[in-house]
């Protein structure tokens, strides 16, 4: 396995607005990188840059020594050539061709014998539990079963590098916790480099190794998951990663809310401009046990938790908690805060 290099990446598809501004990674050989961010980030054109399904402006992007692209050079391997793994929200099996045919597919094509298929086979059908599948066809198939066989398939050529993108977002919630636990495994097991596109950040937080934060064309963060969620280094990124999402309180419009937060902190008051706290920060009391009073808006029930509509001091905000609240709606209940879910951000949006 090698590390995956990005040097200035520029990407433009036209239009005032860079789809990939200035990209600089590095990604060491054998990370679970998640690429993620919302739609228009750039994370899926990053991606395609890197399996060669689209050329990059300007920069470099290297794989190992191997030079997959290089504006100073001109040169630009084929996709082909790059030796791995991709696959998408579709898993493009062809219909016409049983569970064998599709996963050794690769392997006719570097015209591989039989009995190389039929062993190469095996062990991928032991490693997805594939028995007793390999003469259906797609249609045959569950959407996990699909899902494996587009896994197997992707696998079958010994591939350097796996490239997915969104490729969960078409499962119900049940089968994407599968198949989370099935892209866990396989690199365990491996232990490949797989990058990885998703804008959903619970995917993230539960595959990754390592997360990149993706907004308008550039990485605002990459870091280990827990690192990503406890100490974000902008304001985007805290919003972006958790839900419920991170409370925002701007100082200018809230400031009494901010002021009373302000003082269970070192913050100094003129280098503040927005405060954000987590949900789970917060702890809810009877009325006067806490920090402040709050009204309750609204109570849902999630099964295990319940999340909270509060309103304090006129400003909107979510608790949630794995306790019943002790107070029902438009009741009057207090509020204590915990500081290591308070972040501060300057007023360029990074973290004090």
């Amino acid at each position: 396995m090698s590390e995956i290099k990005l040097n200035s990446i520029i990407k433009n598809f036209g239009g005032n607005s860079l789809a990939v501004d200035n990209l600089s990674v590095t990604i060491p050989s054998g990370e679970f990188v998640c690429l993620l961010g919302p739609s228009g980030c750039g994370k899926t054109t990053t991606l395609r840059m890197i399996a060669g399904l689209e050329r990059p402006d300007s920069g470099e992007i290297f794989c190992g020594e191997k030079i997959f692209f290089s504006s100073k050079t001109g040169e630009y391997l084929k996709t082909e050539k790059r030796n791995l793994g991709l696959m998408f929200q579709s898993y493009a099996l062809w219909p016409h061709m049983t569970v064998f045919q599709n996963i050794v597919f690769g392997l006719d094509i570097k015209n591989k014998t039989l009995i190389e298929k039929e062993q190469r086979f095996e062990e991928l059908e032991k490693l997805f539990q594939l028995k007793n599948l390999k003469n259906r066809y797609p249609s045959e198939l569950s959407g996990g079963q699909q899902q494996r066989v587009a896994l197997a398939r992707m696998l079958a050529v010994n591939p350097n590098l796996l490239l997915l993108d969104e490729p969960l977002s078409n499962l119900d919630s049940n089968l994407r916790l599968e198949m989370r636990a099935e892209l866990k495994r396989l690199h365990q097991t491996l232990g490949c480099t797989i990058i990885f596109v998703t804008h959903d950040q619970m995917e993230a937080m539960t595959l990754a190794t390592s997360i990149a934060v993706m907004n308008k064309g550039i990485i605002e963060q990459l870091d280990k998951p827990m690192t990503i969620y406890k100490k974000p280094k902008t304001l985007f990124v805290g919003k972006f990663v958790g839900s419920p999402q991170m409370n925002i309180i701007d100082l200018n419009q809230s400031e009494e809310l901010a002021l009373s937060l302000l003082k269970k902190t070192n913050f100094e008051k003129q280098q503040v401009k927005t405060l954000g706290i987590r949900p789970e920060s917060i702890k809810m009391v009877s009325k006067d046990q806490g920090d402040i009073n709050s009204t309750i808006e609204t109570i849902q029930p999630t099964g295990a938790d319940w999340i909270v509509g509060l309103n304090i001091l006129g400003k909107s905000i979510f608790a949630i908690s794995s306790e019943q609240p002790p107070g029902i709606e438009r009741e009057i209940i207090g509020l204590s805060f915990k500081l290591d879910g308070l972040h501060a951000f300057d007023n360029k949006d990074q973290k004090i």
